[in-house]
C-alpha cells in the first residue's frame, strides 16, 4: 500500500483511534492500528476487544492495501513531524514513513491477526452531536472509578420515544441528563464510561451534526462524523435511581454559578482527608467554611437569593464542585432539605440534574 496524507489530518485521526488500543502486550496485534487504503480514503481501526474505533480520512492513494502498524509509536511519530505532507508505504512487512526531511521505517505486525470488527447494529437512536457531547461531559464525572463495583463504572442509557436519558452514580453523587432524540422503540443499556467519553470527544467537534447510537444485546455502537466506535456492554442491573430523585425541596439557593463554584474551590482547599465544606444557608445567601487541624481554616460568604428555613449542611467539596461545573448557564439552583438528605444542583438546562450526598456533621455542631 502507498498513500500521501495531510500531516494534521493523519495525526488527529491517530490520536483519536489510539485510545482504543490495548495495553496488553500479550496480544501484539491489539497494540496496532490497522490501516486500510481503498478508494480515496484511509480507514484506521483499533481495538482492545472491549472497545473498538474506526475512523476514515481522505488521502491520496497510489496503491491500495492493508498494514498493521504499532499504533502509539506511529501516532507519536506523526505528531512530531513538521507541517508537511506525510508519505506512507508498506510492503514486505516493513512500513516506510517520510515527511519533509524525515525518513523512517517501522516493522509491521501480521495484519491477519487483527480481529474482524462488526458494523454497529440494533435499535437506532439519532441525537444532536453537540448536545450529546455536553450530556456526556455532565454525566460521566459521576461514574465510579472503582473496578470492584463494575456496574457503577458505567453510564446508563435509557431510550424511549420521548428521548434519551444518561445517568451515572458512584453512590456518593448522581448525575442525570435528558436529551431530545429520535428512536424507534425503547431500550436500556449500561455502557462503560471510557467508551462514552471517547464518543463525547468526537461529538464535541461536530456540534451541529447528528450522532447515531445502535444498541443490541451485547454491544453498543456510535457513529459520529467519520468515527465509528463500538463497545461491549456492562452486565448487571443499574440501581433504581428514580426512587432517589425527589421532585424538589422547599429550601432553594439561587446564586451565580461561577461565584459559588469559585468559593467552594477556595474554601475546599483546606478540607483535606475527606473533611467537608460546611454550608450555612440563610436569608443573605450561604456561608461556606472548612477547617483542618494541621492547616488552618477558611470562611467565605456568597451573597445569593435563598428561600426557605435556615439550615446547615456539609458536602465533599470536589463532588459539589463537579456538580456546579456540570451545570450550565450563569445561575445555579441548590435545593436542600436538611443536613441528612442529598442536595440537588440544577443549572439553566431543565434536562440536567445533579444529586450529591451530604457529609454528616458531629451532633454538637450547628
Amino acid at each position: 500500500m502507498k498513500f500521501k496524507c495531510d500531516r494534521d489530518e493523519l495525526s488527529n485521526a491517530l490520536q483519536t483511534v489510539q485510545r482504543a488500543v490495548s495495553s496488553r502486550p500479550g496480544i501484539p496485534a491489539l497494540t496496532g492500528v490497522l490501516l486500510t487504503a481503498a478508494g480515496e480514503q484511509l480507514t484506521l481501526a483499533t481495538t482492545d476487544l472491549e472497545v473498538s474505533a474506526r475512523l476514515a480520512v481522505p488521502v491520496q492513494i497510489q496503491a491500495e492495501g492493508v498494514a498493521l502498524v504499532p499504533a502509539r509509536l506511529l501516532a507519536d511519530m506523526v505528531k512530531s513531524f513538521e507541517q508537511a505532507p506525510v508519505e506512507f508505504q508498506a510492503e514486505n512487512n516493513l512500513a516506510r514513513i517520510a515527511c519533509s526531511n524525515y525518513e523512517g521505517t517501522l516493522r509491521c505486525l501480521p495484519a491477519e491477526d487483527f480481529p474482524a470488527l462488526q458494523e454497529p447494529s440494533g435499535d437506532r437512536v439519532k441525537v444532536n452531536a453537540g448536545e450529546l457531547a455536553e450530556a456526556i461531559g455532565q454525566v460521566t464525572r459521576a461514574a465510579s472509578r472503582d473496578e470492584a463495583r463494575p456496574i457503577l463504572t458505567g453510564v446508563l442509557l435509557e431510550i424511549s420515544r420521548e428521548g434519551l436519558t444518561l445517568v451515572a452514580t458512584d453512590s456518593y453523587r448522581l448525575s442525570m441528563r435528558e436529551l431530545a432524540a429520535t428512536a424507534g422503540g425503547e431500550a436500556k443499556t449500561l455502557v462503560p464510561e471510557r467508551a462514552l467519553s471517547e464518543v463525547g470527544r468526537a461529538a464535541a467537534g461536530d456540534e451541529k451534526g447528528e450522532a447515531e447510537l445502535f444498541i443490541d444485546q451485547s454491544q453498543v455502537g456510535f457513529k459520529v462524523g467519520g468515527l465509528v466506535l463500538t463497545s461491549r456492554l456492562i452486565e448487571g442491573e443499574f440501581p433504581n435511581y428514580r426512587q432517589l430523585l425527589p421532585e424538589s425541596y422547599e429550601n432553594c439557593l439561587t446564586a451565580s454559578r461561577q461565584q459559588l463554584l469559585d468559593a467552594v474551590r477556595r474554601v475546599g482547599l483546606l478540607a483535606r482527608e475527606n473533611a467537608p465544606v460546611r454550608m450555612e444557608f440563610n436569608a443573605l445567601g450561604v456561608r461556606l467554611s472548612s477547617s483542618s487541624p494541621d492547616l488552618g481554616d477558611a470562611v467565605e460568604v456568597v451573597e445569593a437569593k435563598y428561600e426557605g428555613e435556615e439550615l446547615t449542611a456539609a458536602f465533599n467539596p470536589q463532588y459539589l464542585a463537579d456538580g456546579l461545573t456540570a451545570a450550565t448557564g450563569d445561575r445555579v439552583r441548590v435545593e436542600v432539605q436538611d443536613g441528612l438528605k442529598p442536595a440537588l444542583v440544577k443549572g439553566q438546562n431543565e434536562g440536567f440534574l445533579y444529586l450529591v450526598m451530604p457529609v454528616r456533621l458531629p451532633a454538637h455542631v450547628g
